[in-house]
């Protein structure tokens, strides 16, 4: 007799469910079935008993052992493995009510996984025999009737095989061939004209070793087909019992959909922190990304390029975007498979990242692929590989002297759209690279480092021909910190703002915090720029006016920060901003004279005097009195800071400065007469939690809701304001969305 008068706690209700079910659906009789039944280790009794045991026909065996676990509840694997062992069952379930695992032994510590429970007119042989078609994966796929992940079953999967793989040092690899095998053969059977249509990346009986000649022929089959990415040598280097396993856990999941998104989200856990995070550059959640191309709309003539593409999810989503509703399961026709072969670009600097991104845009782009391992921010370095692909998209300049220039230095190219996600922390420090940047120039010196983000800008704007859109997330303090007044003014100095998005605070967790926007942005064209300076120019003549103020600022004894616009405020503060960023010219030169350390005002006006004074008893051209020069000018400069009526003076005694400022402030008047409207939004919806987890939709049941796609659907607000904007750059009359 079953013992059905339980307290309902939540494993009991779960457990109780399991019993109906066997009864009602697996027909199994009640007397095979055993409660809370003790299992024995040897010659001892555990001190924990198996949840539900269903017995051999012999009513003395266990045939399946169920551990049953709270909704929520992840553990309980290993000890279910254990039970198996010691009892000899060549079945065990894992359920919380919401997820199922059934694990088939196949000999001690070797555990494949199974589709299903077999039912009591059922043999084992007969679930693991069962032929499937791509037709049967697509109804039975995991993802959907489970509501699963792919990256939950991938944490399954090394939690029971990769963690102890010997030999296996990076887990990535490997589960990378596999999912392009499986990826291969799920392609193959969707364009299977036969009636068969057959998916073989599945154990159906096989030995280990037969298992792995068949996933490692399909492996090869993959890499003909789409190449590039794995040499022709490598191999899947997994043993064949741990290849088993692992067939066993990805057979019953579908991975070829319209859009790869299952697949971003194992890469994206795959490659783990340290390899993605060290330089703040982390995958762009897939909402982020459909929200930027929607809103740049790219069409099938432009071209499109991601200059720190990681998983390459802006160039995979643009030829989406393109296709529109013209993908299947059978790929692209072949007007879009030409787009994504001659029209999309990819460049990153990470072996990793280039090799699941060239995974990707070839599947997408049915075999070609534009993605290339590359430093963005280093073109005269760039591999021949790398200058042949990207020559042709040089920009050509009429005058003779630029145009070599620019053949021999790749700075500027002629893309319609660019779309970005650069890294954030860290700093460039290489000489070679900052020299190349005009954001990288200081008080008419070159920095010594700044940050990775400020120089993807510039690099970005010359990555794009005049008219181009870019979408580029940055951090929000790029836009608000009053030592960035250059970048921004920078900005509007080369593009019309078309919109910023404030991402959610929680977008890019749980590898950082960071508070991000994204800023959206549209090139001038040769046109727009000789007509703005010409805005400029009405405001010469008032120059004249201002200076005059600022002389007359001068002049006030007790002169303070209220007493100037904040306008000149903003720019003092960020050129004398005082960090360690500005090196010496000619610092190969630099000696060992270090300046004394000055504590008061006085002290260090007494030192200038010092100074001064040095100077004018040495010979025109005595050593180190350039060096000498420099040390003045840094001395006076540093006292110029401490006040308010020092920087004004100091402004007013420099000429390069001043000229700065006479730019920043002609800028400022033009946008004040060409001010245009910007769209701004910020995201309430995040899509996930603090702990950088995905919240679901759920619908008015509780229950997890799936898209047209079968994909859990993210709880975000990003598609709202891409609609938002849709109606704004419609009714600004936007030519990139202009009915056509």
């Amino acid at each position: 007799m079953i013992e059905t008068a339980r307290p309902a706690k939540l494993e009991e209700i779960v457990r109780q469910l399991w019993i109906k079910k066997l009864l009602e659906e697996y027909h199994y009789p009640k007397e095979r079935i055993k409660v809370e039944r003790a299992v024995w280790f040897g010659s001892g009794v555990s001190d924990k008993s198996a949840d539900i045991v269903i017995m051999q026909t012999d009513g003395e065996h266990p045939y399946v052992i169920f551990e049953i676990k709270k909704p929520k509840r992840k553990d309980g694997l290993q000890q279910l493995k254990s039970y198996c062992n010691a009892e000899g069952s060549p079945i065990g379930v894992w359920s919380n009510g919401e997820e199922l695992v059934v694990l088939h032994r196949e000999e001690p510590n070797v555990f494949s996984q199974i589709s299903s429970i077999p039912t009591v007119g059922q043999t084992l042989q007969d679930v693991i025999t069962e032929q499937w078609t791509i037709e049967k994966l697509t109804q039975e796929n995991r993802l959907v009737k489970e509501r699963l992940s792919l990256k939950k079953i991938i944490l399954d999967l090394e939690d029971l095989v990769l963690a102890n793989a010997e030999g296996i040092d990076d887990s990535f690899d490997e589960v990378f061939k596999l999912i392009y095998a499986k990826l291969y053969d799920e392609w193959t059977a969707a364009n299977d004209r036969t009636r068969n249509r057959k998916i073989h990346f599945r154990i159906y009986g096989e030995s280990p070793r037969e298992l792995y000649d068949k996933i490692n022929g399909l492996f090869n089959r993959a890499k003909d087909k789409w190449r590039g990415i794995f040499g022709q040598d490598e191999r899947i280097r997994l043993k064949p019992e741990h290849l088993l396993t692992c067939v066993s856990f990805l057979q019953d999941v579908k991975l070829f959909n319209a859009n790869l998104q299952v697949i971003d989200e194992a890469f994206e856990y795959l490659i783990t922190e340290v390899a993605k995070g060290k330089k703040g550059q982390y995958f762009t959640p897939r909402w982020v990304i459909d929200m930027c191309v929607k809103i740049l709309n790219p069409k099938i003539h432009e071209r499109v390029i991601d200059t720190a593409c990681g998983s390459s999810g802006f160039t995979v989503h643009s030829i989406f975007w393109v296709a529109g509703e013209q993908y299947t399961v059978n790929g692209f026709p072949p007007a879009i498979s030409e787009y994504a072969g001659a029209m999309v670009y990819a460049i990153d600097s990470s072996p990793k990242a280039v090799k699941i991104a060239k995974a990707l845009n070839l599947i997408a782009g049915d075999g070609k692929s534009n993605v290339y391992e590359l430093n963005s921010l280093n073109p005269p370095k760039w591999s021949e590989e790398g200058k042949a692909a990207f020559r042709p998209l040089l920009t050509r300049f009429s005058n003779y002297e630029q145009d070599e220039a620019n053949k021999r230095n790749f700075q500027y190219f002629d893309f319609d759209i660019l779309m970005t996600n650069p890294p954030f922390a860290g700093s460039i420090s290489e000489r070679e690279i900052l020299r190349q940047y005009r954001l990288a120039e200081k008080n008419g010196k070159t920095v010594s480092k700044i940050g990775r983000d400020i120089l993807f800008i510039e690099r970005n704007l010359n990555f794009l021909k005049p008219g181009g859109r870019m979408a580029i997330v940055l951090p929000q303090g790029r836009l608000n910190n009053t030592n960035d007044l250059f970048i921004r003014n920078f900005l509007f100095s080369k593009a019309r703002i078309l919109a910023v998005v404030g991402l959610h605070p929680n977008t890019f967790k749980p590898h950082t915090g960071t508070k991000t926007s994204v800023v959206f942005l549209q090139k001038y064209t040769d046109e727009e720029i000789a007509y703005i300076r010409e805005v400029q120019n009405r405001h010469i003549a008032e120059w004249d006016n201002h200076h005059a103020e600022i002389r007359a600022l001068s002049e006030i004894e007790e002169l303070n920060e209220d007493d100037l616009s904040p306008l000149l405020m903003s720019f003092l503060q960020a050129e004398f901003e005082e960090d360690d960023t500005v090196e010496l010219e000619n610092n190969e030169d630099e000696t060992n004279n270090e300046e004394t350390e000055v504590e008061s005002d006085d002290e260090l006006q007494e030192h200038i005097e010092n100074l001064k004074a040095q100077l004018a008893t040495m010979p025109g051209r005595a050593k180190g009195k350039a060096e000498l020069k420099r040390t003045l000018a840094e001395a006076e400069r540093k006292l110029a800071s401490r006040s308010v009526k020092g920087q004004i003076k100091y402004l007013l005694g420099d000429d390069k400065m001043l000229f700065r400022y006479r730019e920043t402030w002609l800028s400022d008047r033009a946008v004040e007469e060409l001010d245009y409207p910007i769209f701004f939004a910020v995201s309430e919806k995040g899509g996930k939690d603090n702990s950088g987890e995905p919240i679901y939709k759920k619908d008015e049941n509780g229950e997890l809701m799936l898209d047209e796609h079968g994909h859990l659907i993210i709880d975000h607000d990003l598609d709202e304001i891409a609609e938002a904007f849709v109606a704004f750059a419609k009714e600004q009359g936007f030519d990139f969305w202009m009915e056509e």
